[in-house]
């Protein structure tokens, strides 16, 4: 069983995305083996209205719910942040939380953040984390993001050991930074692999001198197109164990997330 991760729903302004709406999300995913994707409601990016964004993507999978797990989007710098977190999981059966930080203009181990992390692990909900939606060289001069500090996402997983967070959009000298602090908690952290074609052997030096076991599967559908990063794991020549560990082994180790694919 293959799952995605970190996927969107919803518009986005500067460019038309590869599907628009649930049954493209699913089309996609049936070209490629996907049984399973975590979605987010991408207009959340830039709406104060975080709880109808959350409506929303809830309301757009309602059809898909075996398929599609709607993620909420959360700004804990608004004073409305517990409640709209707090309705997601309850009324709306949000699958989790995730967070764009380089988007909404927090720091990461502000109170509320680890506040909400750990609200997350009281729930037994995954906390999401998008590092970027946009890669850098493709942002809207209207719409830049900053790079999210390494420093900061260190931070967060130190107070937050006993919540499940998902790093999504991590770069490969990034995902070394943070496997190279023995001292870290990291036994509830997955890293997605989305960005670590970046340079091209970074997901191979992870391999090599880390292994496979944070590594999951993370396509940033629509995006862009699946097929990229199962590329990226099936055709550079890693060992077999390896490519099943991360498309289809590594998610199941996280109770969190298991108990919600498999529910």
């Amino acid at each position: 069983m293959i799952v995605d991760l970190h996927a969107y729903l919803g518009n986005w302004l500067p460019y038309q995305l590869a599907a628009s709406d649930a049954a493209g999300l699913i089309r996609l995913m049936d070209r490629n083996g996907i049984d399973v994707a975590f979605v987010s409601n991408v207009e959340g990016l830039f709406s104060f209205d975080l709880a109808t964004a959350n409506e929303r993507v809830a309301h757009w999978v309602a059809e898909y719910r075996t398929r599609l797990l709607p993620v909420g989007t959360i700004n804990p710098a608004l004073r409305t942040w517990r409640a709209d977190a707090l309705d997601g999981i309850a009324r709306l059966r949000l699958a989790g939380i995730r967070l764009h930080p380089a988007y909404h203009g927090y720091a990461l181990d502000s109170d509320q953040v680890i506040a909400l992390a750990n609200l997350l692990a009281e729930h037994r909900l995954p906390l999401f984390l998008a590092t970027f939606v946009d890669e850098e060289r493709f942002q809207h001069p209207a719409m830049r993001a900053p790079a999210i500090p390494i420093a900061r996402i260190i931070e967060l997983i130190r107070r937050a050991p006993h919540t499940t967070i998902v790093l999504n959009n991590l770069f490969p000298e990034e995902a070394e930074l943070l496997l190279l602090e023995s001292a870290l908690p990291l036994e509830n952290v997955a890293m997605d692999i989305t960005a670590m074609d970046k340079p091209f052997n970074g997901l191979q030096r992870i391999l090599t001198r880390f292994g496979s076991a944070h590594l999951v599967y993370g396509s940033q559908m629509p995006f862009l197109y699946p097929e990229a990063a199962l590329a990226l794991v099936r055709v550079n020549g890693f060992v077999e164990t390896d490519v099943q560990a991360i498309l289809e082994n590594n998610w199941r180790k996280y109770p969190t997330l298991a108990q919600l694919i498999e529910r």
